[in-house]
């Protein structure tokens, strides 16, 4: 095998030979979206999230990272010129064949990383038990940055926990850190929604609410797009969250491939 963990840059026998040599052989899925984050961030931001952190695991990890799926669960986001979004059972039968295909050639733990932050997750879990459910000597996980690094992000945030997380203090600083020359920060401000009563907007937290779909919204009614205050957001907030959460993934795939899952 070459130096890439990339699995599109790899030959069929070298796949193989992977697969082979591998006493557990794993394989990240990164999947994101191709949706509106506001008018400061590109349509790219949750597929460049799940691409990027996928790739790092992967080279922390030494595993490989299979091609990066750039379209999600993004209805909610149509009204804005630009979204691209498939429907939640096109979402499952998408990752359901990929696992499929994977799990046959005999990659023994397959891991997705959600990039598209909560949203895609309802997609991915149906696809996991039904993935399972058909490949029982594979095993499955998701990892997605508002579930698996609840700690870093409380311990990072600036911004009031209700403030809201789409295209603001987060993303904007993931940007920030790896692709700054896509980010206007002339176009930088802060953006609120009233969630209602009974919901919440701290996507982190743990209090009591209902549960209620997505809702549409659009640049004709003055939405922005984005929720949150990317006004808070620095390349160095975007690298230390994206730090912890490649140690905490890799550690994660070690304790796979030692049976400590």
């Amino acid at each position: 095998m070459t130096d890439t963990h990339k699995l599109e840059e790899l030959s069929w026998p070298a796949v193989e030979q992977y697969i082979t040599d591998r006493e557990s052989p794993t394989v990240i899925v990164p999947i994101g979206s191709t949706e509106q984050h506001g008018p400061h961030l590109p349509l790219a931001v949750d597929a460049y999230q799940a691409r990027e952190l996928a790739t790092e695991i992967a080279v922390a990890a030494d595993v490989l990272t299979a091609p990066l799926i750039p379209y999600g669960d993004a209805n909610h986001h149509l009204g804005f010129p630009g979204t691209i979004s498939l429907s939640t059972e096109t979402v499952v039968s998408v990752l359901t064949d990929v696992y499929a295909s994977l799990a046959g050639h005999g990659f023994e733990n397959i891991i997705t990383v959600n990039g598209h932050r909560i949203a895609n997750l309802p997609a991915i879990r149906t696809a996991m038990q039904q993935a399972a459910a058909q490949c029982s000597d594979t095993s499955f996980a998701a990892i997605d940055p508002l579930r698996f690094g609840v700690s870093i992000h409380e311990q990072l945030r600036e911004g009031d926990p209700e403030d809201g997380m789409h295209g603001g203090e987060f993303e904007t600083s993931f940007m920030l850190a790896r692709y700054p020359e896509l980010v206007d920060t002339s176009a930088f401000e802060k953006a609120s929604a009233d969630p209602g009563p009974h919901s919440t907007l701290n996507l982190i937290g743990n209090d009591d609410r209902v549960i209620t779909p997505s809702t549409g919204h659009s640049p004709t009614d003055g939405d922005p797009g984005h929720v949150g205050d990317p006004t808070l957001a620095t390349a160095t907030k975007g690298e230390e969250l994206w730090a912890e959460l490649v140690a905490n993934a890799a550690e994660f795939v070690e304790a796979i491939h030692g049976g400590r899952q």
